[in-house]
This record gives structure tokens, C-alpha cells and sequence, in this order.
């Protein structure tokens, strides 16, 4: 008798690679970036969120003063303005960033840009606030800025005068996140502390609110 043979069928299994899980603010790398001997398979990116408006004009003014023009007039879209942004949340040297491969700044300068991106509304010049902020003891949920409109041609010199005391000389005024706050100041008559200690995600919504076409049609 012919012996039976018996087959045995193999179920193939695909392994997949493990995925990395998603941590809010932190970029999860694919491969390891290695600086100064050290390997790094995340960046945490999660103290941006505690960055102010004062923080993102220091970053200008450090930048102007280091002649960065493309991140001075169009700051939240540029590589140099992110890195700064970066360095300054995790207290990591801004070589650790300027070496950092393309693949690992892409998502860093995303990842900046992303906590800049407020998605509350502007309606009517009023802005409002991502979460309730509180300046000298009272909480604002909304600022009026509808006031920029009645903004007089002295009130502009006014601030000119202030940017270049602050070490600030560029055409393009509006660009400037410290001039956003001094018109927003001059605008609602609330001192410029309130607009520069809001949270760093307000900073491009201010910006955006600051300079709506309708103010000057």
C-alpha cells in the first residue's frame, strides 16, 4: 500500500513593523537622528504649547538680528523661524536643529506650524480665543479689534517709532508680531502685555485679525 501522504499547509503571516504610537506634540522619528553621539528616536515638541506671543517676537527680533529676512516676513512658514521655535521649547542648542536631516525637519517645521494654526474664529474683527486667557485677574474669552479701523496715520509712526527702538528696521511692518501688538494695543486701549502674553498659538490669528483687508478698503 502506497503510504498517504499527508500535506500540511503553511499559513503565511505578515508581520508588519510595529507602528510607532502618536504622542500629542512629540515627533516620532522612522530611524534614529543621531547628534553630538546620541541617538533620538522622538522629539518633544509638547512645551510649545506654553510659548507666548512675547516669545515668537523675541524669536523675529533674534532672527532680524542674525539677518534671516524670509523668516522675518513670513515667519510661521519658514525653516529658520521653526527651528528657533523649537530650540526655545526644548532647550536643546539650535545646532541640534539646524543639523537635523530633512526628513526629521519636515516634521518639526509641521509640527510648529501646526501649534500656530489656531482654528477659533474672527468674526466681525472680533477674535476669539482658543482657550480662556486671563491678564491682571480677569478671564477674556473674545477681544474686540474692530477699534483698528479708527487707527490714524500718527497712530502708525507711533508704532514705527517703537519697532525701531525695539531694533526692528524692515518695510514690511505687518509681518512683525510686535507691531500686531502695539496696533491691537492702540486699537482696544489695552496695554501691549495683553497681546504679547497671549498663548503662542493666537500669535498668526492676531496677525491675521491686525491686518484685515476690510480696514483698509
Amino acid at each position: 500500500m502506497n503510504e498517504e501522504t499527508k500535506v500540511v499547509n503553511i499559513e503565511e503571516k505578515k508581520v508588519e513593523a510595529p507602528q510607532q504610537e502618536e504622542k500629542e506634540g512629540v515627533v516620532v522619528l522612522s530611524r534614529p537622528y543621531k547628534f553630538e553621539g546620541k541617538e533620538y528616536n522622538e522629539i518633544d515638541l509638547s512645551k510649545v504649547k506654553d510659548l507666548k506671543v512675547k516669545d515668537a517676537i523675541d524669536i523675529q527680533k533674534q532672527l532680524y538680528s542674525e539677518r534671516e529676512v524670509a523668516a522675518i516676513v513670513t515667519s510661521e512658514t519658514t525653516t529658520a523661524f521653526a527651528r528657533a521655535v523649537a530650540a526655545k521649547a526644548t532647550g536643546k542648542p539650535i545646532e541640534f536643529f539646524k543639523f537635523a536631516p530633512h526628513r526629521v525637519s519636515r516634521k518639526v517645521v509641521g509640527m510648529v506650524q501646526q501649534a500656530m494654526n489656531s482654528y477659533t474664529e474672527i468674526n466681525n474683527h472680533v477674535m476669539k480665543f482658543e482657550k480662556p486667557y486671563e491678564f491682571e485677574g480677569k478671564v477674556y474669552n473674545e477681544i474686540d479689534l474692530s477699534g483698528v479701523a479708527d487707527i490714524t496715520s500718527m497712530n502708525e509712526s507711533e508704532a514705527e517709532n517703537k519697532l525701531v527702538r525695539a531694533g526692528f528696521q524692515i518695510a514690511e511692518v505687518t509681518s512683525l508680531y510686535l507691531y500686531n501688538c502695539i496696533i491691537a494695543s492702540m486699537a482696544t486701549g489695552l496695554p501691549e502685555e495683553f497681546f504679547t502674553g497671549l498663548p503662542f498659538s493666537e500669535t498668526v490669528k492676531l496677525k491675521i485679525a491686525v491686518n484685515d483687508p476690510d480696514f483698509f478698503e
